[in-house]
């Protein structure tokens, strides 16, 4: 599946359009069914700023805000998806490979 597609999957799976109108979820659900490029000019833009999100970025042990201003969009942005618990936080690979790090650190610590 295309990722555009895999994208909109995703949010329909994970509720992404609750308190949205009614009509934002039936276009996503149509472009997965159909394709995003079978759908008309119009409906595209009312899809387009859900194809784009921030990167939440992460808090180091510290307690400080890493401040991340990466823009999660295609192969991406699903990657921050697949790999969410909560689709509020998305995190780009950068902002996970920094987490895994502190954890493993963290982890390190305390063996000892």
């Amino acid at each position: 599946m295309p990722i555009i597609e895999s994208i909109l999957r995703i949010q329909l799976d994970r509720d992404v359009f609750h308190g949205e109108e009614k009509m934002v979820s039936g276009i996503a659900q149509l472009a997965v069914d159909r394709g995003f490029n079978a759908l008309s000019p119009r409906q595209k833009i009312v899809l387009e700023p859900f194809l784009t999100q921030h990167c939440s970025g992460i808090i180091d042990p510290g307690g400080h805000h890493n401040n991340c201003t990466t823009v999660l969009t295609g192969e991406a942005l699903l990657d921050a998806y697949e790999n969410c618990d909560d689709t509020e936080s998305l995190e780009c690979e950068s902002c996970r490979d920094e987490r895994s790090f502190h954890a493993h650190q963290w982890a390190r610590i305390e063996r000892e």
